[in-house]
């Protein structure tokens, strides 16, 4: 039985072996031929490669389907709906909606950039195939900062561990995936607590969402396991009635 393919960690798995492998030659060869605390790169070198280790350990598909279905749990779609997915990969969450509800209009939009975790247009849209719901899935080429698609659309717009990976126009694709929910329509979006260029789920962010036409936000905790366990979030919102937001505002 063929199943189907979400991506792999092969790219996590090179990266910190690559940089471990990398700042442990830098230990030795600086040690060697400049100044003896050079060895202190080895602390950092031993630390990526045991990350690397933990990511080729772990059972990464297990993982992103139990997230799935809490994200699902929690959103309580119903029958009828139009589902936005973004940043959807290999279609992970657009398939999972799709396949718990007989009526839908589900679409999934990426820029697949490469090396982006091993997945691409063709992954998803084969994944459907295999998973039965190539009839009420959708993938397109998009940006999160710039949706194709109209005003109030859908009626529930998710996206999973991608806003905080956007570093330029990160508050854009937020209004942007808020323009083209339905007045009523639900937001939810799963998250680390912290990450780079500013990520955090905080007050700060908590206050931009409810500004950007969000209310009843909420920040669920979520425990995972995989690379190793780890709280992150559930952050959810439904859009205010109306469209009287100033939705177009870049950073």
């Amino acid at each position: 039985m063929v199943k189907p393919n979400y991506g792999g960690t092969g790219w996590h798995i090179f990266a910190n072996f690559a940089l471990g492998v990398g700042l442990l030659l830098t230990a030795i060869f600086g040690a060697m031929f400049a100044h003896y605390l050079f060895l202190l790169l080895t602390i950092l070198s031993i630390y990526f490669i045991y990350s690397g280790i933990r990511w080729a350990r772990g059972s990464a598909i297990e993982e992103r389907l139990k997230i799935r279905e809490e994200l699902i749990r929690f959103v309580q779609p119903k029958e009828g709906d139009k589902i936005l997915d973004v940043g959807t990969g290999a279609g992970l969450l657009a398939i999972g909606f799709a396949k718990v509800l007989k009526k839908c209009e589900a679409v999934g939009i990426d820029i697949w950039i490469p090396l982006g975790g091993g997945t691409s247009l063709r992954n998803a849209r084969r994944n459907a195939e295999i998973e039965g719901v190539a009839d009420k899935v959708k993938f397109e080429r998009a940006d999160a900062r710039d949706i194709p698609y109209p005003n109030d659309y859908f009626d529930i717009v998710v996206a999973s561990f991608v806003l905080h990976m956007i570093r330029r126009g990160r508050e854009k694709a937020l209004r942007e995936m808020v323009r083209v929910l339905r007045p009523g329509g639900k937001f939810a979006i799963i998250e680390p607590p912290r990450a780079g260029a500013g990520w955090c789920v905080d007050e700060k962010l908590r206050e931009k969402l409810e500004e950007i036409g969000l209310k009843n936000v909420k920040f669920q905790p979520l425990l995972i396991s995989y690379p190793k366990k780890r709280t992150v979030y559930i952050i959810y919102g439904e859009k205010r009635g109306a469209a009287s937001f100033n939705l177009s505002k870049e950073d």
